[in-house]
């Protein structure tokens, strides 16, 4: 019998015909009575596993307040997600599951509060590529005390083969791809949910910290819109049943409300935090997005002019008129002192600096030289970057930023995806005062800018961009890590935890930037 130790308390961590929790215990979803408990049970075959849960108020599991029972099966991958019901609102407790003699560790989450709230906290997160790096990120989050959730951005996994994108150091770090194809199938996509929740690193913060999340392009595709993806080709079989099997895999590895729908599958959902503030999650990634401008067709031609006539396209959206106005109704009806808006990408126009001068074409690259001198050759007219993001989407972002100067009393926005640590005011277009303040946090340990696009002096592409878009009150360009973000009714703090490195098990952390936002006076911006 193999024994593990979760602080002073045994667990038996085998079961009799060998059952195991190998991917730990993850919590999610929280509401003020409830909250979904999530485990897999390894080492089963083809027969339903009868699985008991309990819920307790202290972490060695004495004063067990709910217990139950529930079936994993292969059909579900023999993963387990229940919602412990009838807890107390705004209350730290335990849980931990068992079957068959074996105990899994337990885990630690935490209901919503309700009625007068002074603060909470969370460490909010985006870009976890397994073989580019060590999760020293989600070490970091396990380790904090006070915590009310995690907040994932989206791309939690991703979906690339070895070999393919940001794979340069998995065999050096012992981190290949699990399977080592791209994904395509639903036992791809659970095998690459597996090996993710299997991380020492990932298991500890999901133990500590309930998570509330969304998916980006990864957990799906790379470039997906509701009706394709950039990365998806007639070679990859149909796109509808790849998704289907990209949502399924999602819904029953990550502790999320909700059931798996393939392309009809909403995300968005609002979690309350009493009268201080109001969460509210976005899909921009899969519920109704249209194709990026810059995305040819099947068999199309793009040209700079046709790019900059879809981009405009006044019809083209990234919400969709239902959760469009859904959004309206948690903005108007939220009754708190903040509304934080949790979404995929960049909201703020960024535009591109010159490169010319910034990038030593000499250096090596992630991309090819052909790619990086046409990268330099298009930055000459400083266009909108990125069009994957609001970028490639003006007319729907002022409708997003109509509703919110609107709707809010002191919006803020959370956005992911582009691997840089920034704050920025966002501003609609033609104005100077800020209707909302952009926080993002880094990648976990995605490759940053740097990577892409070596530089001549460390910092030049940085400071170009802030230059060149003086709204961009902060930017990291190079370093991974996470942003904590607290509030209480006066203030907003979001600080930037970097690392000097997630190629290397030993590493240091430092709180690069810390900026406040006051409520009642979003319209000054940051300090």
């Amino acid at each position: 019998m193999v024994v593990g130790f979760i602080g002073m308390r045994k667990i038996k961590a085998q079961g009799w015909g060998g059952y195991v929790f190998r991917h730990g215990v993850a919590s999610g979803d929280p509401d003020t009575s409830s909250v979904i408990l999530w485990t897999r049970v390894s080492g089963a075959t083809s027969r339903p596993i009868r699985v008991r849960w309990e819920v307790a108020s202290d972490p060695g599991m004495k004063r067990v307040l709910r217990r139950g029972e529930t079936w994993a099966s292969d059909a579900h991958d023999y993963t387990v997600k229940v919602e412990a019901r009838r807890l107390r609102a705004g209350r730290t407790y335990y849980y931990r599951f068992s079957v068959y003699g074996a105990v899994s560790e337990v885990g630690r989450t935490r209901t919503l509060p309700r009625g007068r709230v002074s603060r909470a906290r969370f460490a909010v997160v985006s870009c976890s590529n397994h073989p580019y790096g060590y999760f020293h990120a989600y070490r970091e989050i396990a380790a904090q005390e006070d915590l009310d959730a995690v907040i994932h951005l989206g791309d939690y996994i991703y979906e690339y083969g070895l070999g393919e994108y940001a794979t340069e150091m998995a065999a050096a770090l012992d981190r290949i791809p699990e399977p080592a194809t791209e994904l395509r199938s639903l036992d791809d996509y659970r095998l690459r949910h597996a090996q993710y929740k299997a991380d020492v690193d990932s298991r500890a913060m999901h133990a500590r910290h309930p998570l509330i999340a969304i998916w980006d392009d990864h957990e799906l595709v790379n470039d997906t819109w509701s009706g394709g993806a950039l990365q998806h080709g007639p070679e990859d079989g149909d796109f509808a049943a790849r998704i289907d099997a990209a949502v399924r895999a999602y819904f029953e590895w990550m502790p999320i409300r909700g059931t798996a729908d393939g392309l009809q599958s909403s995300i968005f959902r609002s979690f309350r935090y009493g009268n201080l503030l109001k969460l509210v999650m976005l899909d921009t990634r899969l519920y109704a997005r249209d194709r990026q401008p810059d995305v040819p067709a099947d068999d199309e031609e793009l040209t700079p002019d046709l790019v900059e006539e879809r981009r405009l396209d006044p019809g083209r959206t990234l919400l969709g008129e239902k959760q469009q106005k859904w959004l309206k109704r948690q903005l108007r009806w939220s009754r708190t002192t903040w509304q934080v808006v949790g979404q995929q990408v960049l909201a703020a126009p960024l535009y591109s600096p010159n490169l010319a001068p910034l990038v030593d074409t000499d250096r090596e690259s992630m991309v090819s030289p052909e790619a990086l001198e046409q990268y330099i050759a298009a930055s000459q007219s400083n266009p909108p970057a990125f069009l994957d993001t609001w970028n490639g989407y003006p007319v729907a972002r002022t409708r997003f930023f109509d509703d919110l100067a609107k709707y809010a009393r002191n919006p803020v926005v959370l956005s992911g995806d582009l691997h840089t640590a920034m704050c920025n005011e966002l501003t609609r277009e033609g104005e100077d005062t800020p209707v909302a303040i952009e926080f993002m946090p880094p990648s976990v340990t995605s490759p940053g800018f740097t990577q892409y696009l070596p530089e001549k002096h460390p910092g030049a592409i940085r400071d170009a961009s802030i230059a060149l878009n003086p709204w961009v009150q902060y930017m990291d360009t190079d370093r991974r890590g996470w942003m904590h973000i607290s509030f209480d009714h006066e203030a907003c703090t979001a600080e930037w935890h970097l690392l000097d490195t997630v190629h290397e098990k030993a590493y240091t952390t430092t709180i690069d930037r810390r900026l406040v936002a006051r409520a009642g006076r979003i319209a000054e911006g940051v300090s």
